[in-house]
C-alpha cells in the first residue's frame, strides 16, 4: 500500500533486491482530512476488505510474505488488522512507514529542537522528501510554519481528533526550512532501513 512518495521508495528499492512491486493503492483512510478541499477517502471496512482480497489473491499464487509500504498514517491501524488476519492464512504481512524509519542521528542533525514539530503532516521532513522526489510539484512559497502537534501531551489514554482541530491549513508543524538536500539524505536512509526490514522478513519462519 503506497501513495506517491512511498511508491517511488518501493520502486527504487525493488531495483536493488529480489522484490516485486504491486500497483499503488492510491486512496486510503483519510476522512479526518475531509474538511480540506479535494480530500478523498474510503471507509475502514472497504479499505480492509480490499487489501485482504489482494493478499488472498497473492496467497493463491503462492506468495506467503507481503510488505505494505504505507505512505499515510491514517491507514496504520487498518494495515495492522489485515496483517493479523492474514496470519490465520499462514501469510506473513509486514508494514513499513518511512517517517518511522528515519534514523535518530538524522533527526537530531536536522531537527535538534522540537523534532516532532518538523516531522508532522506536510512539515519539514515530508516536504523535503517531496522536494527531492518531485520538485516540480512543491511550491515552497506556500510553505508554512504552524506551531502545533497532532495531539496533546500523553495522558496515558487515547484522544481522537480531526485534522482541523490542529490546523486551518493542513500543515502540522514547521515546513519552511525544507530542502531537497535534506530530502535526499532522508530518502537514502529510508531505503537502507527498508532493506533491513525486507531481509528480516525473508528470514522469518511462518
Amino acid at each position: 500500500m503506497c501513495i506517491r512518495d512511498s511508491h517511488l521508495i518501493a520502486e527504487k528499492f525493488a531495483q536493488k533486491l529480489d522484490a516485486v512491486v504491486l500497483p499503488t493503492v492510491p486512496i486510503g483512510i483519510s476522512k479526518h482530512h475531509r474538511f480540506f478541499s479535494g480530500t478523498l477517502w474510503v471507509s475502514y471496512e472497504s479499505f480492509k476488505n480490499y487489501l485482504l482480497d489482494i493478499c488472498m489473491a497473492l496467497k493463491y499464487h503462492g506468495v506467503t510474505k507481503i510488505l505494505f509500504i504505507n505512505g499515510h498514517g491514517g491507514n496504520t491501524s487498518c494495515l495492522s488488522d489485515v496483517a493479523l488476519q492474514m496470519r490465520d492464512e499462514n501469510v506473513f504481512v509486514g508494514i513499513y512507514e518511512w517517517w518511522r524509519s528515519i534514523p535518530e542521528e538524522i533527526t537530531k542533525k536536522f531537527y535538534p529542537e522540537s523534532p516532532a514539530k518538523y516531522m508532522g503532516h506536510a512539515a519539514s521532513a515530508e516536504t523535503s522528501l517531496n522536494l527531492f522526489l518531485y520538485p516540480e510539484l512543491v511550491k515552497m512559497e506556500k510553505a508554512k510554519n504552524v506551531d502545533t502537534l497532532w495531539a496533546p501531551k500523553k495522558f496515558g489514554g487515547i484522544v481522537t481528533h480531526e485534522t482541523k482541530d490542529f490546523t486551518d491549513c493542513g500543515v502540522v508543524g514547521f515546513s519552511k526550512d525544507a530542502s531537497p538536500e535534506k530530502g535526499k539524505i532522508i530518502f537514502e536512509a529510508c531505503l537502507e532501513e527498508l532493506k533491513k526490514l525486507v531481509e528480516y522478513i525473508k528470514e522469518v519462519k511462518i
